[in-house]
């Protein structure tokens, strides 16, 4: 059972994903840590009914409880900070721990076994019924647990706490309220505890009856587990809000600060799921080294609220910082101050709208890499069916032409692939350039021409083929683009005119005088004019055909010229 479980720590959060935890938290002058290790058993370790339940209420209190021991914390003693886990040894914590909770045992034992019984004396009497008494005790149980996490729930280190609690809930599935968050597992297991044992009313001496009660609380527990597994799961989003009834007392909304230092221990946690990853502790880091979780949380953070919510653009932005591949990503534990400079500049351009490809100056097209400057426009992954589809139809030496080149990312792909002799022209003496450095860059021989369409062709033979991923977009339409296209990419490349058709309309006019005999012509459409590219392309060609793209849309048109009779 692969789940992220979540549980609040001193002023901090733990993530545990199958053995591995991950624990963030903040000290007292602000500075956020991270501490990761292997546990030896799952939180829940089997999916089986009720055995989980259980698992979840002993290993769920056992990580809290040692991790609260275990957590570094400071206090302040005569004006001067010292560390708590070094001025108490982990025995000593362990040792005060365990008197604490044999208090609070007593504490309870007293104020939910004999106040709740005296107290229902005194409201209805020794002669009501057992029924109402037993309802009265119930009622009083519940009322004191929600009296005694209400009275805490307003002081400040309490409510940090319970925003701290939330965060996971936040970072997994975007609530505040989670049915089977452990905070709110625990009350609701109390509640539903207390109701069932009051019920009950087992009859036994001073000595069994205690051990017979707790039986039957943890049995409720089991239960109380599998009723909030089953709000967790619900397709009714009112049928999981109902948790509030017991969430509202451990939870609460958190801030951007505490999400973002929860994301890091997120982070880590699922980054340790890799083999050969090594733990971490950044109390051990030296001068100038940032754990690389913390950053790349930050990042995902900040991407996040811009609408950038595609985890590869983050991967693919930080691997081209810190020159890796995607695969070694999740092995670096930490990375320098100067690097975490570079990728938040990296992460503010991606923000402003600026392509990754931009950014970086180059992109991957087809197995290949080009230079893409603001003087070309940015490949799109759609573009590479254009490129698949004419080299299918490629038999033998042929000459293609490519038309309104940019980059020359078409050209360049058609020529690496095929025996193919390949022309390719573009009005822009800027793209020209770049188009013949990613002709040099792949060691591919393509010729490049400036020209307007075919206007400085006229003196070149005919070519079996031509393609082109000419400007499409209408002209109005070209400032309700996206800040990446709009602001980022050449508006030479993207305006085709009042109704997007002008450059299909001009090529298709002069193609036929450019073709061989049985030539043909490819493009690349925008969304919706297929069917006007191919009614254009229906009085000197034939065989048209209209090619889907990986998201079903109408995307690529492409014909052979008509042959002339007589």
């Amino acid at each position: 059972m692969k789940k992220i479980f979540t549980l609040p720590c001193l002023y901090g959060v733990g993530f545990y994903y199958n053995k591995n935890c991950a624990i963030s938290y903040v000290d007292q002058n602000g500075k956020s840590h991270i501490v990761s290790e292997k546990n030896k058993a799952k939180i829940i370790y089997h999916n089986f009914v009720f055995l989980r339940g259980l698992e979840y209420l002993i290993f769920g209190l056992y990580y809290f409880i040692k991790n609260i021991i275990k957590m570094p914390f400071d206090f302040k003693e005569n004006g001067a900070i010292k560390s708590a886990s070094k001025s108490l040894n982990i025995s000593v914590r362990y040792i005060l721990m365990s008197l604490f909770i044999l208090l609070a045992l007593a504490v309870s034992l007293l104020l939910f076994g004999y106040v709740p019984v005296r107290l229902s004396v005194l409201i209805t009497g020794y002669n009501q019924s057992a029924f109402l008494t037993k309802f009265i005790v119930a009622l009083i149980k519940v009322t004191l647990v929600y009296a005694v996490l209400l009275s805490v729930k307003y002081l400040i280190p309490f409510r940090q706490f319970y925003r701290f609690n939330s965060c996971g809930n936040f970072i997994t599935d975007d609530v505040v309220h989670k049915p089977t968050n452990f905070l709110n597992y625990i009350v609701f297991g109390f509640c539903f505890s207390f109701i069932v044992v009051s019920f009950v009313g087992l009859t036994a001496n001073n000595f069994l009856k205690p051990i017979l009660n707790l039986l039957i609380s943890i049995f409720c527990f089991t239960i109380a587990y599998e009723i909030l597994l089953l709000l967790d799961n619900s397709k009714l989003s009112w049928l999981k809000k109902s948790c509030i009834i017991t969430s509202f007392l451990v939870n609460e909304k958190p801030t951007n600060t505490e999400v973002y230092i929860a994301l890091s221990a997120y982070s880590e946690v699922k980054f340790m799921n890799t083999k050969k990853r090594d733990i971490v502790s950044t109390e051990d880091f030296k001068e100038g080294e940032v754990s690389f979780s913390s950053i790349y949380a930050e990042s995902k953070l900040k991407l996040k609220n811009a609408g950038i919510t595609d985890d590869s653009e983050l991967d693919f932005l930080i691997c081209e910082v810190l020159n890796v591949k995607r695969g070694k990503l999740r092995l670096i534990t930490k990375i320098k101050q100067t690097q975490k400079k570079q990728i938040e500049d990296a992460v503010k351009r991606r923000i402003a709208g600026e392509p990754i490809t931009k950014i970086f100056g180059h992109t991957n097209f087809y197995g290949y890499d080009f230079i893409v400057t603001k003087d070309v426009l940015s490949p799109r992954q759609e573009t590479e069916i254009l490129v698949e589809t004419v080299l299918k139809q490629i038999k033998g030496k042929v000459r293609v032409l490519d038309l309104c080149t940019g980059s020359g990312i078409i050209a360049i792909c058609i020529a690496k692939k095929s025996n193919a002799t390949v022309v390719a022209t573009d009005i822009s003496s800027r793209a020209l350039d770049i188009a013949q450095k990613n002709a040099e860059k792949n060691n591919v021989k393509v010729t490049f021409k400036k020209s307007d369409l075919f206007l400085n062709l006229k003196s070149i033979k005919k070519f079996d083929i031509i393609v082109s991923n000419p400007p499409y977009i209408p002209t109005e339409e070209i400032e309700n683009l996206d800040v990446e296209v709009k602001n980022y990419d050449p508006h030479i490349s993207l305006d085709g005119g009042q109704d997007g058709l002008l450059f299909y309309s001009n090529i298709i006019s002069q193609a036929p005088s450019f073709l061989t005999k049985g030539g043909k012509i490819f493009f690349e459409v925008g969304k919706g004019q297929s069917l006007d590219v191919a009614k254009l392309l229906e009085k000197d060609f034939e065989k048209i055909n209209i090619i889907k793209d990986y998201n079903k849309i109408n995307r690529v048109v492409y014909a052979t010229k008509k042959i002339k009779k007589g």
